[in-house]
């Protein structure tokens, strides 16, 4: 068991390491599903602190997150349960997006061909998306978390 001290000493210590890194809070704004799109409602969950020297994140960068459901994104080294960072920005050919594909939401590649732009899984098992309406990107990608389960 700690003591008041101890535990008075490690929150100091905590908070002059926490000075030293460049700890941004970036705002979890719920899950996106890598499969299937699907309607979702945004909410803020928490935010997380993240070190932007550390995941060589732009400094202006408008960031968001949204932690990952499926397996649509897999080859791209995406998993069930990762938190992918996201900014507001507009994306270029290749590009991991959150977009919003006739209403509905998902994480996927943008590829953009002929001047035409779709959405591409990083697994064999899903077709690629092709908006029959619209095609909205919230965010691009630009780092990956994967926390350990407990």
């Amino acid at each position: 068991m700690l003591t008041s001290r101890q535990v008075f000493s490690l929150q100091m210590l905590w908070q002059t390491l926490a000075n030293s890194f460049s700890l941004r809070r970036v705002p979890l704004l719920g899950s996106i599903v890598a499969g299937r799109p699907e309607v979702q409602e945004g909410r803020q969950d928490y935010c997380l602190d993240v070190d932007f020297d550390t995941l060589r994140l732009p400094k202006n960068a408008r960031t968001f997150a949204l932690k990952v459901r499926g397996d649509s994104m897999k080859g791209a080294g995406i998993l069930e349960g990762d938190v992918v960072i996201m900014e507001f920005r507009e994306p270029r050919h290749g590009d991991i997006v959150a977009a919003l594909i006739d209403g509905e939401t998902t994480l996927k590649r943008f590829i953009l061909q002929g001047g035409v732009p779709y959405l591409r899984a990083a697994n064999v098992k899903y077709p690629d998306l092709i908006p029959a309406r619209e095609l909205v990107i919230q965010g691009v990608q630009i780092a990956l978390l994967r926390l350990p389960e407990r």
